[in-house]
C-alpha cells in the first residue's frame, strides 16, 4: 500500500482507517478485557480492591486508553480532512465534534488514571453521547459524498443516532437507564460495524476518486 503525502486525501483516508483500526484492537483490550477484568458495578470498594490486587493489568488498561485517545484525535482531522472537499461546512462540524469527544475522554483518563472509574465512565458516556452527534454528521457528509458508497452512508447515521440514544438516555433521562440497557444490547453490533465499516472502506479506497477529480481541475486551471 503506497502512502504518498502529494495526494494528501487519500493519505488522511488511509492514516483514518489505520487509527480506527487500532482504536478498535485497543478498545477490546483497554475496556473489553482490563477494565472489565476491575470495575464492579455499583461497588466502588470491590473495584478499589481489583485495582490494587491487579495493578499492573489496571494501569496497562489506562495507558491504552492514552492510545486510544490519540487515535482519536487524528481520527478528527482525518475525517475532516477526506469531507473537506464535498463539503466544507460538514467536514468542519463532524471534525470538531469528535475533537469534544476526545475532550471528555481526555478528562475521563485522568480521573482513571486517580482510580475514579465512576467518573471516567461517566466523562466516557458524555463524550459517546457527543461522538452519536458526529458519527450522524459524518454519514450525511458520506451521502453527499459521490465517492463513498450510501450503505457506509446509511450504517454511519444509524451507529450515531444509536450512540446518542442510548448515551442521552442513561446522562439525562435516568428512569430510562433500563431501556438504554436493552437499547444497547440491540444496537451494539450495527454501532461497532457502522464507524469500523467506513474505517475499512477508508483504508481500502478512501479519496481515491477525490484526489483525481482534484488534480484534473487543478491541471484544467493550470492550463
Amino acid at each position: 500500500m503506497k502512502i504518498s503525502k502529494n495526494n494528501p486525501i487519500r493519505f488522511w483516508s488511509i492514516i483514518s482507517g489505520i487509527s480506527l483500526l487500532i482504536m478498535a484492537i485497543a478498545a477490546g483490550y483497554a475496556y473489553g478485557f482490563s477494565f472489565n477484568q476491575i470495575y464492579v458495578e455499583n461497588n466502588p470498594l470491590q473495584t478499589m480492591e481489583n485495582i490494587q490486587s491487579n495493578s499492573t493489568l489496571f494501569y496497562s488498561g489506562a495507558i491504552v486508553w492514552c492510545l486510544i485517545l490519540a487515535t482519536d484525535i487524528i481520527v478528527s482531522y482525518g475525517f475532516y480532512r477526506y469531507l473537506e472537499p464535498t463539503h466544507k461546512p460538514i467536514a468542519i462540524i463532524s471534525g470538531s465534534l469528535r475533537l469534544i469527544y476526545s475532550l471528555f475522554l481526555a478528562i475521563g483518563i485522568v480521573f482513571l488514571f486517580g482510580k475514579n472509574t465512576e467518573i471516567f465512565l461517566k466523562m466516557w458516556s458524555l463524550g459517546l453521547f457527543v461522538i452519536g452527534f458526529h458519527l450522524t454528521v459524518t454519514g450525511i457528509g458520506a451521502f453527499l459524498s459521490s465517492e463513498t458508497p450510501n450503505l457506509l452512508g446509511f450504517l454511519l447515521i444509524v451507529a450515531g443516532v444509536g450512540y446518542s440514544l442510548i448515551h442521552g438516555l442513561q446522562n439525562f433521562v435516568p428512569q430510562a437507564a433500563s431501556f438504554a440497557t436493552s437499547l444497547e444490547a440491540i444496537l451494539a453490533i450495527p454501532m461497532t460495524v457502522g464507524e469500523l465499516s467506513f474505517g475499512i472502506w477508508l483504508l481500502i479506497k478512501g479519496g481515491k476518486k477525490i484526489s483525481q477529480i482534484t488534480s484534473l481541475a487543478t491541471v484544467t486551471d493550470n492550463s
